[in-house]
């Protein structure tokens, strides 16, 4: 259930689970198109800040079970692999002889390489994106105005996940995007006006401290929406304002039906998605997206997208292989530097999606370099 292996596996049962899961192996074919399985590593569920791991990796590799049968026997035979059960990547992760299986399988002329893809969610630029789209955005549309014309909306949230802290010194910006999540997220449902309160009341000291012209503009933007803040939560939200994880698999299923045609995905077992999960992401899929004629991308051929666990699925291994390892690059990025992450980077960041949600207009660039993290402050 999740990409570096250190989570115990529980079986989801229950009615939300009762419809989408796949116990068989999947085969390519005319029916179901071309399969492909994902695995996550890094997820938070709606704690987007104060996380001791800052991205979300969503792993893809377009395979299906028959071929990544053999290539799991390969592996575990080249590695040496005497554990029962399935590959995992904390069994790769400390051996350069065992990584380097794995680096040899996803390089140019590997088994693996052109089947690859990394979706990648800095979790910090996603809070100050669903600042931007849960307050600003819905306040600007009850004005007759559209932030999403022109990238507008993107612009303003990689201000405040960019420039945010650095404008503001000390702990103060950490505050304001912990109490925005404490608003927004789930647990802001039963403490509703204090944690609007409480919110705004960071936003003015905020506006008041800031030390850049751009921050300081949007902070003062910011505090005019203190009635959309306060309705945040009103009516019924079928998913958490905050999940991640749902884009994360809807992006993938739509790159992926963009680049082979009709696609299935199988992703591991993981509680959130549930079967009213599965299905949304499936219709977004399949239905075209954007704000005007030329930016509209057409839906893709989404025959299935469905759940499995790794246990009875060895493209989820694989899938499960590819997460852990680009976890440890994002890791790397965020100046936490491992052997196994400085001998697997080349390979990885080629595989790096250039939607994820990141404040770089190259993630993949950007993913190369290893930040200081004090120097974010």
């Amino acid at each position: 259930m999740s990409g570096d292996g250190d989570n115990m596996v529980v079986p989801l049962t229950g009615e939300k689970y009762s419809q989408l899961s796949h116990s068989v192996p999947t085969a390519d074919g005319e029916e179901y198109g071309r399969w492909v399985a994902c695995d996550e590593s890094g997820w938070d569920g709606e704690q987007l800040v104060g996380r001791e791991r800052r991205f979300l990796v969503f792993a893809s590799v377009a395979v299906d079970d028959r071929e990544a049968a053999e290539l799991v026997q390969m592996l575990r035979e080249r590695a040496r692999v005497r554990q029962a059960g399935e590959l995992k990547f904390r069994l790769f992760k400390d051996d350069p002889q065992r990584w380097s299986l794995l680096e040899e399988a996803w390089r140019p002329g590997g088994a693996l390489h052109d089947r690859c893809s990394v979706y990648v969610v800095d979790k910090e630029y996603a809070a100050a994106a669903k600042v931007i789209d849960l307050l600003l955005e819905e306040k600007e549309h009850a004005e007759g105005k559209n932030l999403y014309a022109g990238g507008q909306a993107r612009g303003l949230a990689r201000i405040l996940a960019v420039e945010g802290p650095r404008a503001l010194r000390g702990s103060l910006f950490e505050e304001v995007m912990s109490s925005f999540v404490a608003l927004a997220s789930q647990r802001g449902v039963s403490r509703r006006e204090a944690a609007t309160q409480a919110f705004f009341a960071v936003i003015d000291r905020a506006w008041a401290a800031s030390t850049r012209k751009a921050v300081t503009e949007l902070l003062a933007r910011l505090r005019d929406t203190r009635a959309y803040a306060a309705a945040l939560h009103d009516g019924d939200v079928e998913f958490p304002l905050l999940e991640m994880l749902i884009p994360a698999v809807s992006q993938t299923a739509r790159r992926w039906g963009h680049r082979l045609g009709r696609v299935s995905l199988l992703t591991d077992e993981q509680r959130m998605l549930t079967d009213a999960a599965l299905r949304t992401v499936r219709l977004y899929a399949r239905s075209p997206v954007g704000m005007t004629l030329l930016t509209r991308e057409r839906g893709v051929d989404a025959a299935a997208v469905v759940r499995g666990s790794s246990t009875g699925h060895p493209s989820v291994q694989l899938a499960d292989l590819l997460a852990g390892a680009a976890a440890a690059v994002t890791e790397r990025h965020a100046g936490r530097v491992s052997p196994v992450a400085e001998s697997l980077w080349p390979v990885i960041v080629p595989f790096v999606d250039k939607y994820s949600l990141m404040p770089y207009t190259d993630p993949a660039a950007r993913l190369r370099t290893v930040c200081e993290p004090a120097a974010r402050r």
